[in-house]
């Protein structure tokens, strides 16, 4: 089966067709950017440990924002999505067959980033709601202590009532 080129202008390259194929390739792009971005504020701020520790104590007071909360979730999103890609795209190069199903492969790559997108963002986003304490304060760990029973529950004692021994022979 020979495969036919067509020349093209820059412009056209360029321009949207529409298909999960062009978004996973744009996604693809976008995402590595992003994950090299991270990495890189990722290295500068471990070096303000040393260098200078009042800043590295600032920068995570900035990480515990609501807005860095969901940027966590971005970068998550990002190496997901760029990890199963790349799979797709090497299977697609060792098993040309494969380059039959490249839009079922691409969505399969977009629904196992979803899936594990879901349960992620809960456990991100819900202590900034209120729906679940934050991993690390003094109530979660009481929590977790407790075998998962709320802090005010278990924050007071049963009453219990006096046994003697005395009498029971």
């Amino acid at each position: 089966m020979a495969t036919e080129y067509r020349a093209r202008s820059f412009s056209q390259g360029l321009r949207y067709k529409g298909n999960a194929g062009m978004w996973t390739w744009l996604l693809h792009r976008v995402t590595g950017l992003g994950i090299l971005l991270f990495l890189i504020i990722h290295v500068a701020d471990t070096a303000l440990v040393v260098y200078r520790p009042d800043w590295y104590d600032h920068a995570l007071d900035l990480y515990r924002s609501p807005l860095f909360r969901v940027a966590e979730l971005g970068i998550f999103f990002a190496v997901m999505f760029h990890a199963f890609n790349g799979l797709r795209i090497i299977i697609q190069d060792f098993w040309p067959i494969a380059m039959l199903h490249q839009r079922r492969l691409a969505h399969v790559a977009i629904g196992m980033t979803a899936v594990l997108m879901l349960p992620v963002a809960w456990m991100m986003l819900a202590p900034l709601f209120g729906l679940a304490d934050e991993p690390g304060t003094e109530r979660a760990r009481q929590r977790q202590l407790n075998g998962g029973v709320p802090v005010e529950a278990s924050a007071a004692p049963a009453p219990v009532a006096p046994v003697s021994l005395e009498g029971a022979r």
